[in-house]
């Protein structure tokens, strides 16, 4: 798949700025401090496909998805489709956007919810429903 359809697909469409490729780094860095491997290796991956994404958004460059991300890349796939439950339950038409952020934090669903007019109580309950 080349990157230019995963956003399409896959994200809400806007830039990735060089500043969430270095949340990135910063997020690896916290990991080998705690020399969790698991969570090295997850957020290399992360950084790499951050880095693809920003690639893309800056200069253009549409390659295929780097083999390097793949894992990556799969876990925000699928939580389109997490995402895609939580608009359902809230009243929401299931393809309203293609945002892929990590639904496991309440408050990344609520702030996201109220983008739509969702409020903050229909969007915990959403939380508590879907994810818990």
């Amino acid at each position: 798949m080349k990157i230019s359809q995963y956003i399409k697909e896959y994200t809400d469409g806007k830039s990735i700025g060089f500043h969430c490729v270095m949340m990135e780094v910063n997020e690896l860095i916290v990991e080998i401090l705690r020399i969790n491997w698991g969570g090295i290796k997850e957020e290399f991956e992360d950084l790499f496909h951050f880095l693809q994404l920003w690639l893309y958004w800056r200069f253009g460059i549409d390659g295929d998805i780097w083999k390097i991300t793949r894992h990556s890349v799969k876990k925000f796939m699928d939580r389109k489709s997490v995402w895609n439950k939580i608009y359902l339950l809230v009243g929401l038409s299931e393809n309203i956007s293609g945002y892929a952020g990590n639904y496991k934090r309440i408050e990344k669903v609520v702030n996201h919810l109220q983008k739509f007019g969702i409020d903050r109580q229909k969007a915990e309950r959403a939380f508590g429903e879907i994810i818990k």
